[in-house]
């Protein structure tokens, strides 16, 4: 099964599906045999040398802080095996492996590449890999995968011929039972499975009657598919999620990067799409980050915290911002009935949402203040607190983790137009992303430290990178439009394709301990000092916000 971390490495993808046993309940008919799990086709940068959009990203993935963290990625994901499967993997198979994907690893940003997962969610999943390929590189290719099955005890390669392309194969008893390698002109394609490789044949007639095995990307640089439904339950995602199925694709226009996805979810995920009922009477300038959500009471009903706490009816829709002024200024809102009632319960219910270990450190202090009408969480350099508010008559919550700043300026009207232009938004999120990253590393640090949880440190790689991109990232735009009760679709402009806490949650994933499988967890040696010893992260977010274009 350890070949298969080698399509699952080339696709990007952090898991091992395909390398547990089915799931009860999952379907094994014809339809879950042809089902695409995970699909993807990138055109490599090497074609796009020439093209002058995303010069902003141009910029950023030159800098040696990418280039350091480029290459500490590609060197983990090279040890991946030995990470996935543990002791099943020697010492010695870890090192003469990674000598041996890493080369490969190398090459598949350059060049372009095409991955396919098709099947029911098994052993019995078909998997392809087409990578195409200057004859230096392929004949690498060729000589490193024919030793990995060496390697990897999998077993003897034959030579033979496939759609009259020199082809190599390894024939096993257990699952996967074939391994098939062929050469079809520049095109290296590797399939594992079972004895149809369905996906790999077709390819190779494409490749012989057309000279490709998929059509030129005309209108995108990325494109990929994700079948989350069948995925999550191999993956173990929160099953009180609607995961759908979700098609994106990415390309470059002007200095940003333009992403568009499509999401189609199994059940209806969107509530009602009320008219907004924006309190900007507690949102004020300078705002560095603005995000609005409606008809989300579908999903907010099964949120766990909601209903241990007992806020009731779930709200239909919310708002987060975050000032420029401190570090900490970030807020939330939603509307509820008899707020001030339900947030006192609430905050005698709240403490026993805590562990032990917040309660043994002295951090589960979580009370209501009768003076001051609001629920405060006592804890070192931040002040969380809920309390009620009013809006043009409608009872809402406000919250934050730091006192407001005692402001009256009123949100920019340009940015709050945006919100009445389509009737269909559900969600529309912009921040000055600069100054986002700037907050978010740093509250993700003390979040970390409150948390008993260890910390990036100096350096690290990912901390590096943070602070060399952040000054030179400016907004980021995304709009979700609900398309149907079942089907949203995704528009966004950036310079790197995620917003600031994106890019804090995908670097801490890859100094994580475990990667690539989903984990956040760092490696122990870096554990935090005690909270009352630790000096006070630094709060210099930039207060200037920048011109705010229009959406995406």
């Amino acid at each position: 099964m350890r070949l298969l971390t080698v399509v699952l490495i080339a696709s990007g993808l952090a898991g091992n599906v395909g390398c547990r046993k089915q799931e009860s309940g999952e379907t094994t008919g014809p339809a879950a045999r042809d089902e695409v799990l995970v699909r993807y086709h990138f055109v490599g940068t090497t074609s796009l040398t020439d093209n002058t959009n995303a010069s902003r990203f141009r910029e950023l993935w030159n800098l040696p802080e990418t280039r350091r963290l480029v290459e500490q990625t590609l060197q983990k994901l090279a040890h991946a095996p030995r990470t996935l499967y543990g002791d099943s993997v020697t010492p010695a198979q870890d090192e003469r492996g990674a000598a041996l994907l890493r080369p490969m690893l190398d090459d598949l940003p350059l060049h372009e590449s095409f991955v396919q997962v098709r099947g029911s969610a098994d052993k019995t999943a078909e998997w392809t890999l087409l990578v195409k390929l200057p004859a230096d590189r392929l004949k690498l290719w060729r000589a490193n995968l024919r030793e990995l099955m060496q390697v990897w005890q999998l077993g003897k390669a034959a030579t033979n011929m496939v759609e009259g392309f020199a082809a190599w194969e390894v024939e096993r008893t257990d699952a996967p039972a074939l391994v098939r390698c062929v050469e079809a002109g520049p095109w290296l394609a590797l399939g594992v499975g079972q004895r149809a490789m369905t996906a790999v044949d077709e390819a190779l007639r494409r490749i012989k009657s057309g000279g490709r095995p998929i059509a030129v990307a005309s209108n995108y640089w990325l494109e990929a598919e994700l079948n989350l439904p069948r995925l999550g339950a191999v993956l173990d995602f929160p099953p009180t999620i609607q995961w759908p199925r979700a098609k994106c694709t990415v390309t470059g226009s002007g200095e940003n990067l333009r992403s568009k996805a499509r999401l189609i979810f199994p059940a209806n995920v969107t509530g009602p799409l009320e008219p907004w009922q924006i309190p900007t009477n507690i949102i004020n300038d300078p705002l560095i980050s603005f995000t609005a959500v409606r008809g989300i009471s579908p999903w907010l009903k099964e949120c766990a915290m909601l209903r241990q706490l007992g806020l009731n009816p779930a709200p239909n829709e919310l708002f987060f911002w975050a000032q420029g002024q401190l570090t900490f200024q970030s807020y939330l809102a939603f509307p509820l009935k008899q707020a001030a009632s339900q947030l006192e319960r609430a905050a005698n219910r709240a403490p026993s949402l805590l562990g032990t270990n917040w309660h043994d450190r002295g951090m589960g202090h979580i009370g209501w203040r009768t003076n001051t009408h609001e629920m405060v969480w006592t804890l070192p350099y931040i002040n969380p607190f809920l309390k009620p508010t009013d809006y043009q008559g409608t009872e809402f919550v406000f919250g934050g983790l730091f006192p407001p700043s005692p402001l009256t300026n009123p949100p920019p009207g340009e940015l709050l137009s945006e919100l009445a232009t389509e009737p269909k938004l559900v969600y529309y999120d912009w921040e000055i992303t600069q100054a986002r990253l700037t907050s978010w590393r740093i509250m993700a640090q003390l979040f970390a430290m409150l948390a008993d949880k260890p910390q990036l440190t100096t350096n690290t790689a990912s901390l590096a990178w943070m602070m060399a991109v952040e000054s030179k990232l400016g907004n980021t735009i995304t709009e979700v439009t609900a398309e149907s009760p079942v089907e949203w679709s995704v528009a966004r402009k950036s310079h790197l394709g995620f917003t600031a806490v994106e890019l804090v949650a995908l670097t801490r994933w890859l100094e994580s301990i475990a990667f690539p499988k989903l984990s956040f967890e760092l490696p122990a040696d870096r554990t935090p000092r005690p909270a009352s010893k630790s000096p006070p992260p630094a709060a210099n977010a930039p207060t200037q916000p920048a011109p705010r274009p229009p959406g995406p």
